[in-house]
């Protein structure tokens, strides 16, 4: 059974400088043309999949970007909110009015992630955000007041000109919203991005010393508001861990609806076409909108439940470490003090998380 779905909205008002997703702008003709296809995708897997859905998570893009109306039309879709736990939506503070906040509970919305990435505001003009740091704590009081309690703060550090100051800050500030989780990622210059062409052309440099001490600032002050990082880049209080997410990284199958979206069911993987006027076309006609279809083996599993697992707090099984040389990468780990093994699972140390990726790559 399918446990997890996710729906991709392509449309922002402004695209951010930094980002590598396939998103665009469209006005309210477009987004009424995407919902109807959408509909339709939705009413062809649910024949296609056997689905028992647990979690429900609106990405982009700017999901929020829809009208309350055009929310409530996708919804109709959805089945009984009684049968899951979590529903997230993906907001942008600029976005978001008593009525769309009214139209999403009525929908069954649960959980709001909020695309924030910083308090302060010269960055976010470097950003390209819209939005302003006032923004933020009153979009957050906002959705409170409609009956949101389960509220995430999304935050990007290691940016351009940023000081250790400035982070510590909006970290603060973050919390002054008392968010019940906060992801904190460290800026990651994407190809084919203009970021990524200001990295090349040398205006702009990485410092990979000033990003280990934002991420130990970040454990440390987050840990000590009752945040626990149960994955590296992801803090919540208890009980309040992203489920869907947790999916992910479980190796759990997934379905992925809209353009560009990725599933992954069974042995199969596939992304749908990323092109938004083509997936609305070939919806239409009835055609296929999935590329680049591929088979998972059994190694690839593991090798993406480890990649992922070792992220996360509870860390990877031992038991998933059966051929020799991941055996071996296991035991130098333990005695260079990067992992440990606690109750039969293998979970990286505090400095083991400081170099996540190089160990992940070892297992690759």
């Amino acid at each position: 059974m399918v446990r997890h779905l996710y729906v991709h909205t392509p449309f922002c008002a402004k695209i951010c400088p930094y980002c590598a997703f396939y998103v665009h702008q469209g006005g309210a003709a477009a987004q009424r043309e995407f919902v109807q296809a959408l509909r339709t995708e939705w009413r062809r897997a649910k024949e296609e999949f056997p689905l028992a859905l647990d979690t429900i998570y609106f990405g982009g893009g700017t999901p929020s970007i829809l009208s309350a109306e055009l929310f409530g039309e996708l919804a109709l879709e959805l089945p009984d909110s009684a049968t899951w736990s979590e529903f997230t939506l993906e907001v942008n503070p600029k976005t978001v009015t008593p009525e769309k906040a009214t139209a999403w509970r009525a929908a069954g919305v649960n959980r709001i992630s909020l695309g924030a990435q910083s308090f302060d505001a010269d960055l976010l003009r470097i950003l390209g955000r819209q939005h302003a740091p006032e923004d933020i704590a009153e979009t957050c009081a906002l959705l409170r007041a409609h009956g949101f309690t389960n509220i995430n703060i999304d935050l990007m550090f290691a940016l351009p000109s940023q000081s250790e100051a400035k982070w510590i800050e909006t970290l603060q500030a973050a919390l002054a919203c008392h968010p019940n989780h906060i992801s904190a990622y460290a800026l990651t210059y994407e190809e084919d991005t203009p970021f990524f062409e200001k990295l090349q052309q040398g205006v702009w440099k990485q410092d990979e010393s000033r990003e280990i001490a934002m991420f130990t600032q970040t454990r440390d002050i987050l840990s000590a508001a009752g945040l626990i990082d149960y994955e590296i880049s992801n803090f919540a209080q208890p009980g309040f861990e992203s489920r869907h997410n947790l999916g992910y990284w479980r190796g759990e199958d997934y379905l992925g609806l809209g353009p560009s979206a990725c599933s992954t069911i069974g042995a199969q993987r596939w992304r749908n076409v990323a092109n938004t006027k083509s997936y609305v076309s070939q919806i239409a006609k009835g055609e296929p909108i999935r590329e680049e279809q591929e088979e998972i083996d059994p190694a690839l599993k593991i090798r993406e439940r480890i990649m992922f697992g070792l992220r996360m707090r509870e860390g990877v099984a031992l038991e998933v470490f059966s051929l020799p040389e991941q055996k071996r990468h296991v035991h130098d780990l333990q005695h260079q003090g990067l992992a440990q093994a606690v109750d039969g699972y293998l979970r990286l140390t505090p400095r083991g998380q400081l170099v996540a990726d190089s160990i992940a790559e070892m297992f690759v």
